[in-house]
């Protein structure tokens, strides 16, 4: 008997660990180059990937500045991932969009600033965001796709808005709802009851994406990134494997450092390829609505599949852990 239940557990211990090692399929869509914890969740899924967890299908930048396509490009040919195809929003809705800073951001600078090595060669040849993730969907297994979105709803909102084209026979909202389990999403402002960046800089996209999206959608809001601090030290101490790191050059022209950073986008990559359990809990489903002033609510419906995620003391240090861990790793498959 003894030997059987020995038997039995070491079938079970392999069958799970099976299961466990098949990699979550993501599309990330980043606004990189206004926040810089696009660039922490940037390198979480180079370290996700590195251990197997993550096959990172391709990424979106909802920015139309060409420095946050190039910037991407510099981050995945530097942790040896040059073949991720990058999609950038190349056209912006007339009505609701908010125009960018003046200020040059922190991926214009980084990559006019030093010398990264690059995949793409011609710019001018970066594919539409919502057309590439037509063409990347057209091409994976039914339900088998998680969208990580920690920008503008531009690209996604053009995405259910599509027609058929080359890549498929579908609307953008059926090929959606045939490829996507879940959208995990930072955006939305459930608690102080005040705008939100991501929200209130393609408003009437997130109005209208919220809505109609037609999978469940998981909202990391800001009350929790802002719980939840990158220390200054990781910074200043780690990443030293490669001269003038993309992450720590960003960091120091964003602000003087040192300064502690909110977590607002890698809360969402570790909640999309971990899951939540032993970082937050979920709130009750229901819906998410944008007010004129772009402001979000969250209203309880047992009917609906949106939810948002709530942490407690014991569950921020444990993601604050887990993250600085995770990027202090050195990259596999380093190009110095």
């Amino acid at each position: 008997m003894k030997k059987f239940f020995i038997t039995l557990v070491a079938l079970f211990t392999a069958t799970f660990s099976i299961n466990a090692a098949a990699p979550v399929k993501v599309i990330f869509d980043t606004d990189m180059g206004n926040d810089v914890d696009d660039v922490v969740a940037l390198d979480m899924f180079y370290k996700y990937m590195d251990e197997g967890a993550v096959e990172l299908l391709g990424i979106l930048s909802s920015k139309r500045e060409a420095g946050s396509v190039k910037f991407i490009d510099a981050m995945n040919t530097i942790y040896g991932y040059p073949n991720i195809p990058i999609g950038i929003a190349k056209t912006y809705p007339e009505e609701g969009y908010v125009c960018e800073d003046k200020r040059l951001n922190y991926a214009d600078y980084t990559v006019s600033k030093h010398t990264y090595p690059h995949t793409i060669k011609d710019w001018d040849s970066v594919e539409d965001g919502y057309k590439l993730l037509r063409k990347l969907l057209s091409t994976q297994e039914d339900g088998s796709v998680t969208l990580v979105m920690v920008g503008f709803s531009t690209n996604l909102e053009r995405m259910i808005r599509s027609t058929a084209d080359e890549h498929s026979p579908l609307d953008g909202k059926t090929l959606l709802a045939k490829k996507v389990n879940k959208v995990v999403i930072m955006a939305g402002n459930f608690h102080e009851k005040k705008k939100e960046y991501n929200v209130y800089k393609d408003h009437f996209a997130a109005v209208r994406f919220f809505a109609e999206c037609p999978v469940p959608m998981y909202f990391s809001d800001v009350v929790l990134g802002k719980s939840t601090l990158y220390p200054y030290q990781t910074v200043e101490n780690g990443f030293k494997y490669i001269e003038n790191h993309p992450l720590v050059v960003s960091f120091n022209y964003y602000a003087q450092m040192p300064y502690n950073r909110p977590l607002w986008d890698p809360t969402a990559v570790l909640f999309a390829v971990e899951g939540h359990k032993g970082y937050a809990s979920l709130s009750k489903s229901g819906y998410v609505t944008v007010d004129q002033k772009s402001i979000t609510n969250f209203t309880v419906d047992k009917g609906s599949n949106r939810y948002y995620y709530i942490v407690n003391d014991k569950q921020r240090a444990a993601i604050v852990r887990r993250i600085v861990e995770l990027t202090l790793r050195t990259p596999k498959n380093l190009q110095r």
